[in-house]
């Protein structure tokens, strides 16, 4: 399915990726931008899922991201944690974590039953400027997922079949990064903050200030105000500064 040049790239891209100099996050984004020129996608995000000790369905944090302005990662986030996503995404956290596979899905693999084009979501992504996408996950350990998601924009034609098996046959080789570079604060704590409250913490965690959040998810500066006192309160710190320390 994949041609001898494919192959190369691939082993060009791992070597490249394992000699970057700096931190995981740091070879993460060389390896996400690098696999985006190869198959030519728009944007990608790498994230934490985690069900922790009382939510059953996985929850994204540490999200890592590139080709997003703020307003389209603020709508993004706001897609993740929409409750009709949970049964789009289904058969795909299925054979993640449950059955423990690492496992990709197109767009069109995951929307089967039409859930995707009768849901709120589907506005959502509109308004990110999503077109198609595909996810693929790694399980970790017993409690938490490597989850990885590439995009293009909106009238972009659908990711083929070659482009799909070269993104799995890359995050299949990099065991050792998928389980790499995550806080232990992310798999303990954040599964119990509401899902509003992990859209505000994913944007304080991408530098964003109280003014920016309140802008990108139509709150109030208030609002916004009282939803970072609790997540300070739940990560028990007292500063922007704190929290980014606990998480990265």
């Amino acid at each position: 399915m994949i041609s001898n040049s494919d192959a190369s790239a691939i082993v060009r891209l791992l070597g490249n990726t394992a000699a970057v100099e700096g931190s995981f996050s740091d070879k993460k984004r060389f390896l996400m931008n690098g696999l985006c020129e190869l198959i030519n996608a728009d944007a990608w995000i790498w994230s934490l899922g985690t069900w922790g000790e009382i939510s059953k369905s996985p929850v994204y944090v540490g999200i890592m991201h590139g080709g997003f302005d703020e307003e389209r990662f603020a709508k993004l986030l706001q897609v993740i944690e929409h409750p009709h996503n949970d049964k789009i995404v289904a058969p795909w956290i299925e054979e993640v974590t449950r059955q423990k596979r690492h496992s990709t899905y197109s767009l069109q693999d995951l929307d089967v039953a039409g859930l995707f084009s009768d849901s709120e979501v589907a506005d959502l992504m509109e308004q990110a400027d999503i077109g198609e996408l595909f996810v693929s996950g790694y399980p970790v350990d017993e409690s938490s997922m490597s989850a990885i998601a590439v995009y293009r924009t909106s009238g972009a034609v659908q990711f083929n079949a070659r482009e799909l098996k070269i993104a799995h046959l890359l995050f299949k080789e990099i065991r050792w990064l998928h389980s790499a570079g995550w806080s232990q604060q992310m798999t303990a704590k954040a599964p119990k903050l509401y899902p509003r409250q992990r859209v505000v913490l994913n944007l304080l965690l991408d530098g964003l200030g109280r003014k920016q959040i309140g802008s990108e998810m139509a709150l109030t500066e208030n609002t916004v105000a009282g939803y970072i006192k609790d997540i300070y309160k739940h990560f028990e710190v007292s500063s922007h500064a704190q929290l980014m320390s606990k998480f990265l």
